[in-house]
């Protein structure tokens, strides 16, 4: 007897083998496509980051060369700070030798407005002006007031034997002399030249004409030598003694000068006095 169902069975096995085999094959190529898309996805996102990374990257390369432009830009501007500051520095230092050297010189201006450049002596403007100062406190301030012009004799003839030089010494000794005589409130001025001026107060007539007698005999007895030769000096002297206010100081310094060419016409080497409103 026959048996009809095994050779079926062993068809319908096959088949499904076969299908079996199929699905499986499908399945692993459906994963595998998936696995392919995954992968394509993961290259995407790789490219995304690539580029982004190399975005950033240049954007990075950009930002490091502009800083190092801007830390070249700082180092100049910081070299040209300090190339600034050191020329201000320079230039505050030259203005301030400037300015020393402008108040040296206004210093120096004022002295010799005010002193005589060879004696040391007051100048003319200044003894002057003690003069109108002090002629107008006579009666209130002071009890008097002594003008007297004074003159080296033959001093031209001094210089035209020993030179200028020892004029000049000789106008300097003779300043030492008026120094060495004068009292408070007793002052000298050089005039020009040889010509001096000498103002005190509160001397009377004999105080003032014992004062210009002292002067004259220091003059006429001082021991000077200028290289090795002996110097004779001598001086005449004009001298106005006022015991009331005089309004015009130049009055006074004029009539001392008038004074002293009556000393210079009566023999040289002498004083000749006069007081206000009589004549000595």
């Amino acid at each position: 007897m026959k048996s009809p169902s095994l050779p079926r069975e062993g068809k319908d096995a096959e088949g499904l083998a076969d299908f079996s085999l199929f699905e499986q094959e499908k399945a692993i190529m459906h994963r595998s496509e998936q696995m392919l898309e995954a992968l394509d996805a993961v290259a995407d996102g790789v490219k995304v980051l690539a580029k982004a990374y190399s975005e950033g990257y240049r954007a990075q390369r950009r930002m490091m060369r502009m800083s190092d432009r801007m830390q070249a830009d700082l180092q100049d501007a910081n070299r040209q700070l300090r190339e600034q500051a050191d020329h201000l520095a320079q230039l505050n230092n030259a203005l301030s030798d400037e300015v020393r050297e402008r108040e040296r010189l206004t210093a120096e201006l004022e002295r010799l407005a005010l002193e005589d450049a060879l004696t040391g002596l007051f100048s003319r403007r200044r003894v002057i002006d003690c003069v109108e100062g002090m002629a107008e406190s006579v009666g209130d301030q002071t009890s008097s007031l002594a003008v007297m012009m004074l003159d080296l004799d033959d001093f031209k003839t001094l210089n035209d034997t020993h030179g200028h030089a020892a004029g000049d010494f000789a106008l300097e000794s003779f300043a030492d002399i008026l120094r060495g005589e004068l009292g408070a409130e007793q002052y000298a001025g050089r005039m020009g030249g040889e010509e001096f001026l000498v103002v005190a107060a509160d001397l009377d007539v004999e105080g003032a004409r014992a004062l210009a007698e002292r002067i004259r005999s220091a003059v006429e007895n001082a021991s000077l030598h200028w290289k090795d030769e002996p110097l004779s000096l001598a001086v005449s002297i004009g001298l106005v003694v006022t015991t009331t206010l005089w309004p015009d100081a130049g009055e006074l310094v004029a009539l001392s000068d008038d004074l002293l060419y009556r000393a210079k016409n009566e023999g040289r080497n002498r004083v000749i006095v006069q007081t206000h409103g009589e004549h000595g």
